[in-house]
C-alpha cells in the first residue's frame, strides 16, 4: 500500500469532499481517500500494482476541481 497526496483547488464544502471521494474510489486499487478542506489536500491510499498517481489527477479534474500539485 502506498499513499499519494495531491493539492486541489476549488474544494469548499462537504459536497466537494463527496464528489472527489466518489471519483477516486471508482478507480480500481484505491483503498482510502482522505480530503482536507482546511489544507486543500487529498490523500489517497492505493495498491501500486493496480493504479498510481497518474490516474488520480484526471479523475479529480473530471469531477470539476483543479489539481495544483
Amino acid at each position: 500500500m502506498q499513499t499519494a497526496t495531491l493539492m486541489v483547488e476549488g474544494m469548499t464544502c462537504d459536497g466537494c469532499v463527496k464528489a472527489i471521494t466518489r471519483a477516486l474510489e471508482a478507480i480500481p486499487g484505491v483503498h482510502a481517500v482522505r480530503v482536507s478542506l482546511e489544507k486543500g489536500s487529498v490523500a489517497i491510499d492505493y495498491d501500486p500494482k493496480e493504479t498510481g498517481p497518474s490516474n488520480f489527477a484526471p479523475s479529480i479534474e473530471a469531477a470539476g476541481f483543479t489539481v495544483i500539485g
